[in-house]
């Protein structure tokens, strides 16, 4: 297996491109992909009997036409519940997706892949295996997978189920043992939200040998001031618009290009 980190891109698409498309949708994966993404991250959860899926919320109220708990309702409940038309008409028709029909979708791209592991709480074993299960047998090999989670037994069940896939620790801010944490979970990163971005804890962490990635960046100059200040790379709703910013410009394309 491919260490992700070793192709971690500047700019990474936040549940797809979920800024113009509804979030972890094959849509906005697709969208993603149409628009160069390099890479794109997506929450995975479990349906009550058993399937991962595509999904952020413990809840379908935010973004489907359903109700209630995810974990609740089986895979074919799942599939009948509009996922699109919140975000806009046009998309009424989209359906939540499994990981496995999103790993199809990613691979036909050629994207890599940050997965959050979200799992219902006291079910971090079941939410791992399944999902692990369904990447051993269809991630492509040849493609750079993440996992990540801000779980801490998830973290460490997806370190025992499949200890050659690099994992991330997600924090809001940044806690004062976090070699410690990173340590104990055998995690090759760091990934904060921006809010808290402390440059010199992120300096130390870099220093230690870890990488640090920010979410939910949405705006060209907070990305130049994270970059300037030393952050490995950015979760965004807009990876196109980013993306068009930095390679406006030899100065600002010269940092897409960094490692």
């Amino acid at each position: 297996m491919i260490p992700a980190y070793t192709q971690l891109p500047r700019i990474i698409g936040h549940r797809g491109s979920s800024g113009m498309a509804p979030e972890n949708t094959l849509a906005a994966l697709h969208l993603a992909g149409q628009q160069g993404v390099k890479w794109v991250e997506i929450d995975v959860t479990l349906s009550a009997d058993g399937i991962p899926i595509i999904f952020h919320d413990e809840t379908l109220n935010r973004t489907t036409n359903g109700e209630g708990l995810v974990v609740k309702q089986v895979i074919d409940d799942l599939k009948q519940l509009d996922a699109g038309s919140w975000k806009h008409p046009q998309y009424k028709n989209e359906r939540i997706p499994t990981l496995l029909e999103a790993i199809q979708v990613i691979s036909l791209y050629g994207m890599g892949l940050n997965l959050e592991i979200k799992p219902c709480e006291g079910m971090e074993d079941e939410t791992v295996e399944a999902t692990v299960a369904v990447l051993k047998a269809n991630w492509p090999s040849n493609l750079p997978l993440l996992l990540s989670s801000f779980n801490y037994f998830a973290l460490a069940k997806a370190y025992e189920a499949w200890p050659e896939v690099q994992r991330a620790y997600n924090v809001s801010a940044v806690p004062n043992n976090w070699q410690e944490r990173l340590q104990l979970l055998e995690c090759s990163g760091l990934h904060i939200h921006h809010p808290f971005f402390d440059a010199a804890k992120v300096a130390d962490i870099k220093q230690a040998g870890y990488k640090v990635v920010a979410f939910t960046v949405n705006n060209e100059t907070l990305a130049d001031q994270l970059f300037a200040q030393g952050l490995d790379a950015i979760f965004t709703d807009y990876p196109e618009q980013l993306l068009q910013h930095f390679q406006q410009n030899p100065r600002q394309r010269e940092i897409l290009e960094k490692p």
